[in-house]
């Protein structure tokens, strides 16, 4: 029995404050594009998220083909400061999202090179429309069709500004651009311009950050 994650709250548009996809809405997106009925989009997405949970729960890196990859980060445990916010923690996820070259060549995250500086996806545990399939009762094609319904909705709503919550247990995905700056090559020493890029983040909820601690 697939046990399906608490529905993410959509966040309000004030100022400051990003619009957001919650779980219902993507749940209604993927069956829309899928043609399927809402709940059996809900039992792919439930058997994503489980599959995903238990794979970093055994510190096992986890990837979604055609989307991308989930590992444990590897940085100590600590308390920060948002620079940007006074008073607020920084967004310090102990689970690190490496989206894999087509999701990336979707978002333009290295615009005008497509996914050319994206590296290839890599995990120990893979998921795809035949393991979805065996784990929520649907067919491949279908459980392929919602997959794609998946990644097409999490696309849209990235590029467009958006945060997307997969519920308050697992976690949500937002777009960070980084502006292009000087750095430095740390073999060389040598200055070295950095062009700007767009950088998806994964900030693990808080049942998922617990389990993974």
């Amino acid at each position: 029995m697939i046990l399906s994650t608490t529905l993410g709250v959509a966040l309000l548009t004030t100022s400051g404050q990003a619009a957001a996809m919650n779980k219902a809405e993507l749940i209604e997106a993927m069956a829309s594009h899928a043609g399927l009925r809402q709940p059996d989009a809900q039992r792919v997405l439930d058997a994503f998220i489980n599959a995903t949970t238990k794979a970093l729960k055994n510190n096992d890196s986890v990837e979604l083909i055609g989307f991308g990859s989930f590992s444990i980060s590897k940085r100590s445990a600590r308390t920060g400061r948002n620079p940007r916010v006074a008073n607020a923690p920084t967004d310090d996820s102990p689970v690190v999202f490496a989206p894999c070259p087509e999701f990336a060549a979707a978002l333009d995250i290295n615009p005008g090179r497509g996914d050319v500086a994206s590296a290839k996806c890599d995990a120990d545990v893979t998921i795809d429309a035949a393991y979805i399939a065996s784990n929520s009762k649907l067919s491949k094609a279908d459980a392929k069709k919602a997959l794609d319904g998946f990644v097409n909705a999490i696309t849209m709503r990235l590029k467009s500004g958006e945060i997307v919550s997969l519920g308050g247990q697992f976690g949500s995905f937002s777009i960070s651009k980084r502006s292009a700056r000087t750095g430095r090559n740390p073999q060389t020493g040598k200055e070295i311009q950095i062009p700007a890029k767009n950088v998806v983040k994964f900030k693990a909820g808080a049942e998922l950050s617990k389990s993974v601690n």
